[in-house]
């Protein structure tokens, strides 16, 4: 564990396991179709994004790079998530 203290390694622990769980879900919702991928394949190809974040007119924007291999499915996970309704 990073730290030496028993409190800080417990919310180590419980962060890490969200963020697991997070990014495991995203997956299963956006690809519902595709094999389960390991954590590593899973952060290789979603979560480390090769963009860059550009605002013009207070609106934010990421540019992707037109030949990064899982562009589609980046994008294809984004639109479901974004299509989930909003708990009211």
């Amino acid at each position: 564990m990073p730290s030496g203290r028993y409190d800080a390694n417990s919310a180590w622990t419980v962060i890490a396991a969200l963020a697991h769980n997070l990014a495991r879900w995203a997956t299963l919702i956006g690809l519902p179709n595709r094999p389960v991928q390991t954590a590593r394949t899973r952060r290789r190809q979603l979560l480390s994004v090769p963009g860059r974040l550009l605002t013009s007119s207070r609106q934010w924007t990421l540019k992707l790079p037109a030949r990064w291999p899982w562009k589609t499915d980046f994008h294809t996970v984004l639109d479901a998530l974004r299509a989930i309704p909003a708990l009211t």
